[in-house]
């Protein structure tokens, strides 16, 4: 316990400083964020590439390419670009345009194509001026 509330007064904000940057949401070390990552790419390679990154002509609507999925505010289908609502599209999946992946995969599969998806980057813009 803290002698002094001016004490507790600098140390809340400073804790938060270190624990804010960088996080989505989980609180992983470096080496084993990078590894989650890692998982998260074979996961979107094996389960979610198919469609969002192969420009399949088979399907009826193009599912988003999803670079950048979390530089906006929301999400292609006007949703908040959250990882509780990714989680919940992961899950839930989208009528008749993308499937469910409740119990084919796991809430740590999730988070690791969640975590994933926020280091995917949307293209820089080129620009046209002469």
């Amino acid at each position: 316990m803290f002698r002094s509330t001016r004490r507790t007064q600098w140390v809340c904000p400073l804790v938060l400083v270190f624990l804010l940057p960088g996080s989505s949401g989980c609180s992983y070390s470096e080496p084993r964020r990078a590894q989650a990552i890692a998982r998260g790419h074979q996961l979107f390679e094996m389960h979610c590439s198919g469609c969002h990154s192969q420009r399949r002509l088979d399907l009826e609507k193009v599912p988003p390419d999803l670079h950048g999925v979390f530089d906006g505010r929301s999400l292609p289908s006007g949703r908040s670009a959250t990882d509780d609502m990714v989680r919940s599209t992961i899950l839930t999946g989208r009528s008749g345009i993308m499937p469910s992946f409740e119990g084919s995969l796991s809430d740590e599969n999730i988070q690791d194509i969640i975590l994933y998806l926020h280091m995917l980057k949307a293209p820089p813009r080129s620009s046209t001026s002469q």
